[in-house]
């Protein structure tokens, strides 16, 4: 018995399906959402590297800005039919999201997102979840292929343009680094977002929790104000946070600490 192409596809795909959870594509490093701009430089090895995210147990929720979705959307979900663990984000849904997300990681960086970054201009939906992933102290990575003077951008011609334009671009690299973005390169960009985002450790009840180093440090912080952001800055850390005895705990940052298990102890009068 012979199979056509569809058949052998399905087949691959439904394989794939049942193997991968095995394999560590189970979502058990919870939400991560991973946001394609309008780059194209790179394009299989961003694919790859979504894929291997899901290897490594996150759960992908995936938005494409317009131009993305235009120039790179049908391919990158090509190459990602017949995985677990990721979904296409709705349009207008990313605080919500944001809030219930690990971290963001971008791997198609373009000039124009990475200069809306640089200036904090978040009138698209793939924008403000880049900037709002700084604004609540969620890990940022981003990859600078897309963007950066490298051979891919060489072979389509981009090559040429003034020095000062280059500099240009690095100095709003070097912006966002100093905002607390990560700046990476694509190549090893899954691992780079793994080791900034802990791994979650499942219960006996399957629910997933963010790993709690043993014994725990402590971070004090002076703010009469904790913010989701100065739970975020304990978590990376380790570290539980003390704050003063009067500070005034926000919503945000109680949700934030139940979700990576960060302790906020106020300190003695």
């Amino acid at each position: 018995m012979t199979m056509d192409r569809g058949e052998l596809e399905r087949l691959v795909r439904e394989v794939l399906k049942r193997l991968a959870p095995h394999l560590g594509a189970d979502g058990s490093r919870g939400s991560l959402i991973v946001v394609l701009t309008g780059a194209t430089v790179g394009l299989d090895a961003a694919i790859a590297e979504i894929q291997g995210l899901i290897f490594k147990g996150f759960h992908v929720r995936l938005v494409c800005s317009e131009m993305a979705e235009h120039l790179v959307g049908q391919a990158v979900k090509d190459g990602l039919e017949g995985f677990p663990q990721w979904e296409i984000l709705p349009d207008r849904s990313w605080f919500k999201v944001l809030a219930e997300a690990r971290g963001v990681a971008v791997p198609l960086l373009s000039v124009t997102a990475l200069s809306k970054l640089a200036a904090l201009i978040a009138d698209t939906q793939a924008s403000n979840l880049i900037l709002h992933a700084l604004y609540s102290g969620k890990p940022l990575v981003l990859a600078r292929d897309g963007a950066s003077l490298n051979p891919g951008r060489v072979d389509l011609g981009f090559g040429a343009a003034n020095p000062a334009l280059w500099r240009a671009v690095e100095d709003r690299f070097k912006t966002v680094a100093s905002y607390g973005a990560e700046v990476v390169g694509l190549e090893g960009f899954a691992d780079r977002v793994a080791a900034k985002i802990p791994a979650s450790r499942t219960s006996t009840t399957g629910a997933t929790t963010a790993s709690i180093p043993a014994p725990r440090a402590t971070l004090a912080t002076p703010k009469r104000v904790i913010s989701g952001g100065d739970v975020m800055e304990a978590s990376r850390r380790g570290a539980d946070l003390v704050c003063p005895p009067a500070a005034l705990v926000t919503p945000l940052a109680l949700e934030t600490a139940q979700r990576h298990g960060v302790r906020i102890v106020r300190a003695p009068q």
